[in-house]
């Protein structure tokens, strides 16, 4: 009987996370050793020729919004390609690539760190960069690439009142569109940061779905408004990209939301801390309230 109970466990595990699409997350592409967030352009070309090679096709996230609202089909190997920040670097070094193996990306844009110096950012020993400016943004929309919100600031959301929550969401989202000459339907959560708050803001600004990582997403559910992504280091070899991009990739982020929730609840009791790392968002907070 337990035998026969592992194996419906990991069949119906096995259901879920075959029927999710990958949603990788990118910041810079340059050559900067030691910087993990940074995947060098090497090593981003062999991503896109293993995508390539083994029938990947890249969407957008209207795609996926269509496939999830409408049920709108979607190629038998899709994947989305996000980079965070808007580095110029992306222009120069993805942009290129992404379109010598026609493939697109979505760029999540910060509206006050348009054409700016990365100077919100402690660089220590590596070089300073830029941000795309407004003629380079319209130059990665010309060549067929796509644009979502990143707020005005990049703040931790869920930290701020609702009339600034509102003012970070509504603001970049008018902005961007009144510079750009497209809507903006997507947002993206800066560090991934979130609560119900926040997602209800957001759908009140207009949007129509948003960008997380882990922190506050359920591994079970799919919500529009906290979509999970899968981050892509300047660490991992080829074979590591290789399960990332595969339903696999769930197993990634269950991990890091079981990590996640374990380092929030670690001071409880056994019992609390089952109930903690199980719960919707693995609040310690919350669990003790119900305690």
């Amino acid at each position: 009987m337990v035998i026969l109970l592992i194996i419906i466990l990991l069949f119906l595990i096995y259901q879920h996370i075959n029927k999710q699409i990958p949603i990788l997350m990118y910041h810079r592409i340059a050559d900067i050793p030691n910087d993990r967030n940074t995947v060098s352009p090497i090593m981003f070309e062999q991503q896109l020729q293993y995508l390539k090679k083994y029938g990947y096709t890249t969407i957008s996230l209207q795609d996926l919004y269509h496939h999830f609202t409408l049920k709108s089909p979607l190629p038998s190997k899709p994947v989305l390609l996000t980079f965070d920040d808007g580095y110029e670097d992306n222009l120069i070094n993805a942009l290129p690539l992404l379109k010598k193996y026609g493939m697109t990306a979505t760029v999540c844009i910060i509206s006050n760190w348009i054409g700016q110096e990365n100077n919100w950012e402690d660089y220590k020993n590596k070089p300073s960069c830029r941000t795309m400016d407004l003629a380079q943004l319209q130059e990665w929309l010309k060549q067929g690439m796509l644009i979502c919100a990143h707020t005005v600031s990049h703040p931790f959301l869920s930290r701020l009142n609702n009339e600034e929550i509102l003012h970070e969401l509504a603001s970049c989202k008018s902005t961007l569109e009144e510079q750009l000459h497209i809507p903006i339907e997507f947002l993206c959560y800066p560090y991934g940061d979130f609560d119900d708050r926040v997602k209800s803001l957001a759908k009140q600004a207009g949007y129509k779905a948003a960008l997380g990582i882990f922190k506050g997403t359920n591994f079970w559910r799919n919500d529009l408004f906290s979509l999970k992504r899968v981050v892509i280091s300047s660490r991992q070899p080829l074979w590591e990209f290789s399960l990332k991009v595969s339903s696999l990739h769930m197993l990634f982020i269950g991990m890091r939301i079981l990590e996640y929730r374990i380092k929030q609840c670690r001071d409880l009791s056994l019992t609390t801390l089952l109930q903690c790392i199980f719960s919707k968002q693995g609040n310690k907070k919350d669990i003790n309230k119900s305690n």
